[in-house]
């Protein structure tokens, strides 16, 4: 059976072909108990042959229960686990930057995912104007070895702010050492430069904990090195299971990152193929709310298909989505998916949209009327009777009736077509049972000699650049690193120990370098509470058109 399959009627199964006229776009739509998984995602990962898939994997059960299976298939299996990274291929980011635009993207998912109250304020725009020049740096000037998060840390923690307004600071003279025309320059004095003296610190500071995540030796393993070219996955025939943590949010930053780095490396391969991917690639993103906020996902959606990519978005209610993006943008979500599918209605909201999308039917109804009366000169009584028709129109399915659904049944809406209730197509009924399952704390990564051999180009080319005299901080290469396990390793925990102990000393003592006036005015916004900006007018000028400079460059679509 080629294509998607939706669901059961009878004897016959429901499929959309993967050359449909429409777009191969499906939302999904189902709470906990709707069978989401056995009914649609590993359905569907089983059933394809051809294309590459990504799937999300919420708790690896998708991948335990189908990995083997898609081996025997021919696909080259990945898995990149942002639960357990120790049991995971590598993902480096930053081999992806390769902009001043793509260096602000993911320096701005990256602050986001610590900015929990949402405040878009001095401090943030300056954390992200920095984390930006610096990812341009360490991308454009240090070592390949050390082009990575870590080596991020690692250069921000031994270029340090001065001690005074008169001396020069290491992160100056290794930025103003750049050409003018340099993009990391650039970034640095058009933002982070800019910033008065005694603000610099707590910037520092502040990004220093933003990033400090990023210390942890497993995750610094996790993001040194890409083991596979993300490209990779539109040239051949690729299975990547994307674990992502059920309960903990830490990674959404970094989860969001990859999907989106992914979209474009897959829209930039096409590109540069007719606007076609070699191989096409079908995207199942269970629990897509959980991968973050993606900008532009409506656009992705409405121009995917011409390119060879379809995309499951499943959620568990329509508020979940509308409280993620808004309900104008949801509603544009919705409306790029040619096919809705509701596997259950966990909450009123959700059962009345699919009530609404169902429509009217025309009913009809069917009046009998009768009559008697009494004779009195015939002392006897007659009887007379009548039927009438009508025809009102109802709901085809009330939100009740939709949430009272047999577990079994779901709803197939299309963009064009009738609706149908349908059977849940369950992929035991389909499928053989596994012969071989597989353990996702037993995955050691492979990685692809095309990587090793495009590292030790760049390593060369770095080289035969600046010759070897520059100090290079050694690093496990991508030939020699071993799977880390978890808590086996007595060094590497007192590694961890030492460098979470440096990061807070380092913290500490740019704390300590701040007065109790500076945490007021960053508390206050930089406004008017400081007792610096009350002596001095003109600083007040300085932080009034530092927001200016940080609000024009990074202003939010």
């Amino acid at each position: 059976m080629t294509g998607t399959i939706l669901g059961r009627l009878k004897d016959n199964y429901i499929i959309q072909p993967t050359e449909s006229k429409p777009n191969r776009n499906i939302m999904v739509v189902g709470g906990p108990g709707s069978y989401k998984t056995q009914g649609f995602v590993i359905t569907n990962v089983l059933n394809e042959t051809e294309n590459s898939i990504v799937v999300t994997d919420p708790k690896g059960e998708v991948y335990e229960n189908t990995a083997d299976f898609k081996m025997r298939q021919g696909y080259k299996v990945h898995v990149i686990n942002f639960a357990k990274m120790m049991y995971s291929s590598r993902y480096n980011p930053i081999d992806y930057v390769r902009s001043d635009i793509e260096a602000t993207n993911v320096a701005t998912k990256i602050v986001d995912s610590s900015n929990k109250d949402g405040k878009k304020d001095v401090w943030y725009f300056s954390q992200r104007s920095l984390l930006s020049a610096l990812i341009l740096y360490v991308k454009l000037e240090l070592h390949p070895e050390n082009r990575n998060m870590s080596g991020i840390v690692n250069f921000l923690q031994t270029h340090g702010e001065a001690d005074s307004d008169e001396e020069e600071s290491a992160l100056d003279k290794a930025f103003l050492a750049l050409p003018i025309e340099h993009p990391a320059r650039k970034l640095y004095e058009l933002g982070y430069k800019k910033a008065r003296g005694d603000m610099k610190g707590s910037i520092i500071t502040s990004l220093l904990t933003t990033i400090s995540d990023y210390i942890n030796q497993t995750v610094g393993d996790f993001t040194n090195f890409s083991d596979f070219h993300l490209q990779d996955i539109g040239k051949k025939k690729t299975m990547l299971y994307v674990i992502i943590p059920v309960m903990d949010s830490s990674w959404e930053g970094l989860t969001n990152i990859f999907f989106s780095q992914l979209f474009d490396q897959l829209y930039e391969l096409a590109s540069n193929n007719h606007a076609k991917l070699p191989v096409p690639v079908n995207f199942i993103l269970d629990e897509f709310v959980n991968l973050g906020k993606f900008t532009n996902y409506e656009e992705f959606l409405a121009t995917c298909r011409g390119y060879g990519i379809g995309v499951a978005t499943i959620i568990q209610t329509l508020t979940q989505l509308q409280d993620k993006y808004n309900k104008e943008k949801a509603e544009s979500i919705l409306g790029n998916c040619s096919i809705q599918i509701c596997m259950n209605a966990a909450n009123n909201t959700t059962a009345k949209y699919f009530s609404d999308l169902l429509g009217k039917a025309t009913v009809k109804v069917e009046t009998e009327n009768r009559s008697s009366s009494k004779n009195s000169k015939q002392d006897g009584s007659s009887t007379s009777q009548s039927e009438n028709e009508s025809y009102s129109a109802r709901d085809l399915m009330t939100a009740g009736e939709v949430k009272s659904m047999a577990d079994d049944t779901e709803l197939i809406i299309f963009a064009n077509k009738a609706p149908i209730r349908a059977k849940k197509a369950y992929q035991f009924e389909l499928f053989p049972a596994p012969e071989n399952l597989l353990n996702q704390n037993e995955y050691e990564y492979q990685t692809d000699p095309a990587q090793i051999e495009a590292f030790e180009k760049t390593v060369k080319e770095y080289e035969e650049k600046y010759g070897k005299q520059k100090e290079v901080e050694q690093v496990d290469t991508p030939t020699q690193q071993e799977p880390k396990q978890e808590n086996t390793d007595k060094e590497t925990e007192t590694k961890q120990l030492e460098e979470q102990i440096a990061l807070e000393s380092l913290i500490s003592d740019n704390a300590i370098e701040n007065d109790a006036t500076e945490e007021e005015e960053k508390d206050d916004n930089i406004q008017d509470s400081t007792e610096t900006a009350q002596e001095n007018e003109s600083e007040e000028n300085v932080d009034e058109a530092l927001n200016n400079i940080m609000s024009g460059m990074f202003d939010d679509e």
